[in-house]
């Protein structure tokens, strides 16, 4: 989680950078651009064709840039929105997976202490990490998980998982499916 925000944070500076540049280099040219006009003014107000054309290109190049300049940030604002909704998306669901599970706990008529072991060990926790922080022993873990396995019906922790992990993947797609029409409104809109 810390590497992707490193990255998330990468990834803003290398955009504000960019518009920076280019904010930069398109004040650079329109300067320039007023610079030789005035020049040629001053110097008689006859302007060779040569040059018409040379700061009408210019003057296209400076418009060009500050066009991606004002695509690039519109883009960028779009993706960090569609960004923040992910994360908002990701919280409800964590969210709502946690309500999904003690609701089953509940229907299995798990003790607290029973809901809260089996939940650590949905979360990947071996036995003696569970009894250290309930600071316990082993042994009173694995009789609280044989009574959560009978209870449930099931007889491993990976068919405890599996269980569970069908009902977040059913649920995930569902809500990835609300999420990918908000993603590609937010993409459409660049």
């Amino acid at each position: 989680m810390t590497r992707d925000l490193g990255v998330k944070r990468a990834d803003s500076q290398t955009m504000i950078a960019l518009a920076a540049i280019q904010g930069i280099c398109g004040t650079v040219f329109g300067v320039d651009i007023l610079y030789e006009t005035h020049v040629e003014w001053r110097e008689g107000g006859h302007v060779p064709t040569i040059e018409i054309v040379h700061l009408v290109v210019e003057l296209l190049a400076v418009c060009l840039l500050y066009c991606g300049f004002y695509i690039a940030n519109k883009a960028f604002v779009n993706l960090r929105k569609a960004e923040q909704d992910q994360a908002k998306l990701l919280g409800s669901l964590r969210g709502q997976f946690d309500t999904i599970i003690m609701a089953q706990f509940e229907k299995w008529h798990l003790s607290k202490s029973e809901s809260d072991i089996a939940l650590l060990s949905l979360r990947g926790l071996k036995i003696s990490e569970i009894a250290a922080m309930r600071e316990t022993k082993s042994g009173t873990i694995k009789g609280q998980l044989h009574s959560v396995f009978r209870k449930s019906g099931f007889h491993t922790r990976t068919e405890l998982l599996g269980y569970f992990m069908d009902d977040l993947l059913d649920f995930a797609a569902g809500a990835h499916n609300k999420s990918y029409v908000t993603t590609t409104k937010a993409s459409a809109a660049i």
